[in-house]
């Protein structure tokens, strides 16, 4: 009578919830990865529009404003922080009328985006 029971074992028991754990380990480790992805995708993404907001800001200042005027504008721009993102721009001259534009967004101390633009001025130094 004993042969006929149906039922589980106290070593099957453990030997299925162990198989369960390590499979819920391993896809949870892939969630885990999933999200640590995303949240760096998020930060380069969040730092490529500020850097193209900016560059778009020196696109615009070349068209209208002088050289000068550009720099100190663009130093007001980029001196505060935003969202925790440190923004450096630079304006250095590459040729008669042509100048280097290079925006640089970092957060505590790795940079996260760069982006470069050429510019000719409508008003000379």
């Amino acid at each position: 009578m004993l042969s006929e029971e149906e039922g589980m074992t106290l070593v099957e028991v453990l030997a299925s919830i162990l198989l369960l754990s390590l499979i819920i380990t391993t896809f949870l480790s892939f969630f885990i990865q999933a999200a640590k992805i995303n949240n760096q995708t998020d930060t380069v993404n969040e730092a490529t529009f500020i850097a193209q907001e900016q560059i778009e800001l020196l696109t615009y200042y070349s068209k209208t404003e002088s050289v000068e005027k550009t720099k100190s504008l663009m130093e007001t721009e980029s001196s505060g922080t935003n969202s925790g993102f440190q923004i450096k721009t630079g304006l250095v001259k590459s040729g008669e009328t042509l100048y280097i534009g290079t925006v640089t967004v970092s957060k505590e101390g790795k940079v996260h985006a760069q982006m470069e633009t050429r510019l000719s001025f409508r008003t000379a130094e």
